[in-house]
């Protein structure tokens, strides 16, 4: 891993790809990669290898690029035009053409993200959605997009980096997430399976260790990648927050011992023994109790004739 590429504070012009080819910083998905339920040969894989584009994350980047006006760029491919077959015609199937491939390939090498004229128009609808909910539409009217920051952890040296998809002149701190569902009832398990109270707590600690806000909000606008684009605005506890701050102390000090160790280990080096997962084992356990008291009653009808 290389040296930290920039230095410590709030940078608002930090190309995409030089943020993620960073090396020398920790941000906090690598946090999640080091801890349970990943492991640091999983983080350290990562970091030495190339994270290919996802055509899954298409839309959800030229959503956000919509939204914030910023972001990355894309190229809409036309069923028109780049869906024809060898004969001029257009194929029922217009991204299986060998025009279409060529198109999506051509775009990604310049560095854009290929979409399709109807998935783009749906992305549009997406971000009206956000831009006119009464909660949502208003954090966007004045701040700045794609914010990097960077900070030194004074305890291990290890420097922190974090990605603000939109930072509020008085510092709070709002995140994009299209998602399959925009229900708070729902995203509590969803949210907690992705660990994003970590990502929450992150981010307020850049901004707080930055100078920028004493105690800055972070907030998650949420809007269905489904019509009606429904959008909901939450935001962690206090509770959540200091889990999430207790879980990225334990990241940092693990990435800095790994670093100064050269080791960056798996799950286990010995052999580990295994159970049953808790509810087979109540199972199993009240099977046997049930088969008990079958035999036990045998027995006592046996005394009994």
């Amino acid at each position: 891993m290389t040296a930290a590429t920039m230095k410590d504070g709030l940078h608002r012009v930090v190309p995409e790809e030089v943020y993620h080819a960073d090396r020398g910083s920790l941000s906090v998905s690598g946090a999640k990669l080091l801890l349970p339920p990943s492991c640091p040969a999983k983080f350290r894989w990562a970091m030495d290898n190339e994270r290919k584009p996802k055509k899954e994350w298409d839309f959800g980047h030229v959503a956000h690029h919509l939204i914030l006006g910023k972001g990355a760029e894309f190229a809409v491919l036309d069923p028109a035009v780049h869906g024809l077959k060898a004969d001029g015609t257009m194929s029922e199937k217009p991204t299986a053409t060998t025009k279409w491939r060529n198109a999506a390939a051509e775009a990604r090498e310049r560095g854009q993200v290929p979409i399709s004229l109807s998935d783009h128009s749906a992305a549009e609808m997406l971000a009206a959605s956000v831009l006119q909910h009464p909660a949502a539409g208003p954090i966007f009217r004045d701040g700045d997009a794609e914010v990097s920051l960077y900070h030194t952890d004074p305890e291990t040296g290890v420097q922190k980096r974090g990605r603000v998809d939109w930072l509020e002149p008085n510092g709070d701190i709002d995140d994009v997430k299209t998602s399959t569902t925009a229900n708070p009832a729902e995203l509590v398990r969803k949210f907690w399976t992705l660990s994003y109270f970590m990502q929450a707590a992150w981010y307020r600690d850049l901004v707080i260790a930055l100078g920028i806000a004493e105690n800055p909000r972070f907030r998650f606008v949420v809007v269905e990648k489904e019509p009606p684009f429904v959008v909901t605005v939450v935001e962690y506890d206090d509770q959540a927050i200091a889990e999430g701050q207790r879980l990225n102390r334990e990241a940092i000090r693990l990435y800095a011992e790994c670093q100064e160790r050269g080791v960056w280990p798996g799950y286990s080096d010995d052999v580990v023994t295994i159970s049953l997962p808790g509810w087979a084992a109540r199972e199993a356990e009240a099977a046997v109790t049930q088969q008990e008291a079958e035999h036990l009653i045998a027995e006592l009808e046996g005394i009994y004739q």
